[in-house]
């Protein structure tokens, strides 16, 4: 559910009742404060790798992927840029580590939430509340991490959007199967592709209007898609999507 935008360096405003986006710091708080209960030169290697992901999820977050350099990654990191370099190759790659947490995390979220629900609508109402909660959370990060098509993993981009397109095919016949009823492929498919455009369209939307609560935005996609997830769990459409020939 990453949204299919080109503003990549613009996060969103931040809400005055809620404020947006303030996951990533607090893991930036955490790792430095666990590196700084070593001794310089014997912080673990995994420990070290932490830290550099979590400055580097902050400066790709503040200032983009082009205007961000090794160099100050590795000056807050407290680390010489060759120690970068060895534990990631490039900075694409460093870029490309980042963006998969990210989308991994909200993978995870999304499976936890809807796994405590049996029922379509259920399952629906807390897909949606995990989702907009996660992106109040990462609200600069989702956005200028994983909302581009130019930024130098095109691929890992487009990569993400069709596993989460599959994470939610997933969901959705979970659902079916637990309503005993059977769905085409097809139709799950383009289910999942609709879901997934409304969640992204709203959260963009959001962007201008942070005052509204991602509360309300789940119910309000809870109230426009449940009825018709109802009714394709339970096998009451024929609305299966035939390729033309």
């Amino acid at each position: 559910m990453t949204p299919d935008t080109t503003h990549a360096e613009q996060p969103g405003p931040a809400s005055p009742a809620q404020p947006l986006g303030t996951a990533a710091s607090v893991d930036l708080v955490a790792v430095t404060a666990e590196v700084e209960t070593h001794a310089h030169g014997r912080v673990p290697r995994e420990l070290r790798r932490r830290q550099i992901i979590a400055v580097a999820d902050q400066l790709f977050v503040e200032r983009g992927y082009q205007a961000t350099s090794m160099d100050e990654v590795a000056q807050r990191s407290g680390v010489t840029k060759p120690v970068i370099y060895d534990l990631f190759g490039s900075k694409e790659e460093l870029f490309r580590t980042v963006m998969w947490q990210l989308a991994d995390e909200l993978a995870d979220t999304l499976r936890v939430a809807v796994a405590a629900e049996r029922d379509p609508a259920g399952r629906l109402a807390a897909g949606a509340l995990a989702f907009f909660t996660f992106v109040r959370d990462h609200w600069a990060g989702w956005y200028a991490l994983l909302s581009s098509d130019a930024t130098p993993v095109t691929v890992d981009v487009s990569e993400i959007r069709r596993r989460q397109t599959d994470l939610v095919i997933d969901m959705f016949a979970e659902g079916a199967r637990l309503a005993d009823s059977h769905v085409e492929p097809a139709l799950l498919e383009a289910t999942a592709h609709a879901v997934n455009g409304a969640y992204e369209s709203l959260a963009l939307w959001w962007r201008n209007h942070p005052e509204v609560p991602a509360e309300q935005l789940a119910d309000l996609v809870t109230t426009l898609v449940g009825p018709g997830l109802v009714v394709l769990a339970t096998g009451a459409t024929d609305a299966t999507p035939h390729a033309s020939t």
